[in-house]
């Protein structure tokens, strides 16, 4: 089952539960799944054994990511602990020599192919996708929906630092933005590209 969320959901750390309640997203997400958040969550009345994160392969499709995975993390962490959560990787790129597709999930990928060809002959042509609304039925079914051919990463927290997560998530998704300039600061130089 898809459940199309319209834009970017709730940033639940430090909404009022009133709040979330009030979410039509958070509350169709919920709906949808069968369970309540919070205290109220019981992992028995989950209508699916995966939950899969499916956004497009750019910085607001990673924020969108991030805000539902705050979500679950905050209101649903059993849903991770018992490995229901996944992210979709869909491609920024595909390549295409005769009747030969192959998807790229980012630059390198992409060069990498180009450097070793497709082992067809002719041109090769390269579409970036903008996103998974500009895919068509065959580049989204191949990508993102076949179990056999797509590529998912399982959400997990390692049990022995779940403080440190607990904390990463309020500095990154929290209320203090100094707390997040902060991180930036501390973390800029491991930063190779930058897509704003």
């Amino acid at each position: 089952a898809l459940l199309p969320l319209r834009g970017k959901i709730l940033n639940v750390l430090g909404a009022a539960s009133a709040k979330m309640g009030q979410n039509n997203e958070i509350n169709d997400l919920c709906q949808a799944l069968g369970v309540s958040p919070g205290s109220r969550f019981r992992i028995d009345d989950l209508r699916y054994d995966k939950i899969i994160i499916m956004t497009d392969a750019d910085v607001d499709g990673a924020h969108i990511a991030a805000l539902l995975m705050t979500f679950f993390f905050t209101q649903m962490p059993e849903l991770i602990d018992k490995g229901h959560l996944y992210l979709a990787c869909p491609p920024l790129y595909r390549l295409t020599q005769g009747a030969r597709r192959v998807y790229c999930l980012d630059e390198a990928e992409r060069d990498s192919w180009l450097a070793k060809g497709l082992g067809g002959k002719g041109r090769i042509d390269t579409s970036r996708f903008k996103g998974l609304g500009e895919m068509d039925a065959k580049d989204l079914k191949d990508t993102t929906m076949n179990p056999e051919t797509r590529k998912l990463i399982r959400v997990s927290v390692n049990h022995d630092e779940r403080g440190e997560t607990e904390g990463l998530v309020e500095r990154l998704m929290g209320k203090k933005p100094e707390l997040r300039f902060q991180y930036i600061q501390e973390n800029a130089r491991f930063v190779e590209e930058l897509d704003v």
